[in-house]
């Protein structure tokens, strides 16, 4: 790619849209445009571009961390989750269907109660702390081009103080996030509060590990989903 090359176009549901090239990667283009930004891959591009080389940037497992990281990086790998008892299923299903008919509805009160209720039921489950959950508000969008889910805070060693924020909305034109959509990424959050407090990770990395015992429970928990339309 020429240094020089700044505006590109490419075709967009039959326009042909001018931007601002923001970021190459591997198989696309970041483009920003007036009102949006797009995520364009090259073939598609004018004039031609060519991705990026690749880098030469250490691995995970290359980087100079300390031996309490790399423990815990060890640990989320092979560590796993024991499944929800069946006897506390049922009540979780039900909530997880109104949660989806919320979501459906727009209705943000429901989705904030509900959100809590089911974390909070995980919570007793798996004997874990107290942790709060903040929904509403459109997603944020990353430098890249991409969205933000959801983020989970920490606050040192005050219990009371971990939470996380789900968006309930999209970033570009704000509708409701699918049902299922919403679960994974609220379960997703829940589980860097597993991993920091009952696997006892000082650093909550998303290893293989970490998403198969998000995905144990996600899995479980989507079912009541599946009806709705």
């Amino acid at each position: 790619m020429s240094d020089d090359v700044e505006k590109v176009k490419f075709q967009y549901k039959g326009e042909e849209i001018v931007g601002t090239v923001k970021r190459l990667n591997k198989k696309t283009v970041t483009v920003e445009t007036k009102s949006h930004i797009f995520r364009v891959p090259y073939p598609l591009i004018t004039p031609k571009m060519k991705p990026p080389k690749p880098s030469k940037k250490k691995t995970s497992q290359q980087r100079d961390w300390t031996i309490s990281q790399r423990k815990d990086y060890q640990k989320s790998i092979t560590a796993t989750i024991e499944t929800l008892p069946r006897e506390k299923l049922r009540s979780l299903h039900v909530a997880i269907k109104l949660l989806g008919e919320a979501l459906k509805e727009g209705n943000e009160e429901a989705i904030h109660k509900i959100s809590n209720e089911t974390i909070a039921e995980l919570n007793l489950i798996y004997n874990l702390p107290p942790l709060k959950v903040y929904t509403g508000g459109k997603r944020r969008m990353t430098r890249s081009g991409g969205q933000y889910y959801g983020v989970y805070r920490t606050n040192g060693k005050q219990k009371k103080k971990y939470s996380t924020s789900v968006y309930s909305r999209t970033a570009k034109n704000q509708k409701y996030i699918a049902p299922k959509t919403f679960l994974r990424t609220l379960i997703h959050e829940w589980g860097h509060h597993y991993d920091k407090h009952k696997l006892g990770l000082n650093n909550t990395y998303h290893t293989r590990g970490f998403y198969e015992r998000v995905n144990t429970i996600y899995e479980q928990l989507k079912e009541p989903l599946n009806e709705l339309i």
